[in-house]
């Protein structure tokens, strides 16, 4: 059984070269939600917020925007049509996945993508510019408005130091180029690798082999053994038998027999 054992720690090992994070799912960061019930959920609160003229809503409830007047500063035009417009995570959700965010909680995740509080951490702009820039860090893209670049970088970096994110050394020396050298940044770090791991036919095969299959079973109390426990992390993506996400499961269970081999 041991084998077993060896097998699944090499596999779990190879991952992590391969992908020093979790691969980032948007599903982890649930957004446009109605944090305070009032039927507008987080694009609409936006656009009701930076609306510069009249409104107008679809009904007497005022839960969806169908006209009024935005000006986009990564364009530099006006907008009065909503449907032209994205309400844009100024630093993607993506980006900060790979920034630090992957390490968060789950309630952690959903205030990022739902914060109302800080004006410049989300802000309605042009569909065609936002799709532009993608998951794309200042070092990759910039808004074709060059007026607002200090603008979007002096957001960028208020973003990030305020939810403790990192920046990869190319981000903070555009940052610095546009902002100064005293401006304050983001703690250095690289960017993290968060990639899916497609296993090779090999390695498919030697998992067939481990006598343990995906059932109902779900707490450290149920498993039998390191193995099993290892295999329900890993294989069954049972994240909750590994607390604190040192890719070790279950502890008592785990921790001796991990330490020896």
């Amino acid at each position: 059984m041991h084998r077993y054992l060896i097998l699944i720690w090499f596999l779990m090992i190879f991952e992590h070269l391969v992908a020093s994070c979790p691969s980032y799912n948007r599903k982890d960061y649930p957004h446009w939600i109605d944090l305070d019930k009032d039927c507008q959920d987080t694009r609409q609160e936006i656009l009701v917020e930076e609306n510069l003229g009249e409104i107008l809503f679809k009904s007497s409830k005022n839960c969806r925007v169908m006209q009024g007047r935005w000006f986009d500063s990564f364009t530099a035009r006006e907008f009065t049509d909503p449907r032209q417009l994205d309400v844009d995570h100024l630093v993607p959700l993506k980006e900060a996945h790979q920034s630090g965010a992957f390490a968060w909680s789950p309630s952690k995740r959903r205030a990022f993508a739902n914060d109302l509080k800080n004006s410049d951490h989300l802000i309605a702009v042009a569909s065609s510019a936002n799709r532009s820039k993608g998951a794309k860090d200042p070092a990759e893209w910039l808004p074709p408005n060059q007026k607002y670049w200090k603008d979007y970088a002096t957001s960028w970096t208020q973003v990030k130091i305020r939810w403790g994110l990192t920046a990869d050394q190319a981000e903070l020396k555009t940052l610095k180029k546009i902002l100064g050298h005293d401006a304050e940044l983001p703690d250095s770090s690289p960017e993290k690798n968060c990639k899916k791991v497609v296993r090779t036919k090999k390695q498919k095969i030697l998992l067939t082999k481990i006598p343990f299959s995906c059932g109902k079973k779900r707490f450290c109390k149920e498993m039998k053994s390191c193995e099993e426990a290892l295999f329900h992390l890993n294989e069954c993506k049972r994240k909750n038998l590994d607390r604190n996400k040192d890719g070790v499961p279950c502890e008592k269970l785990c921790g001796e027999n991990i330490q020896k081999g």
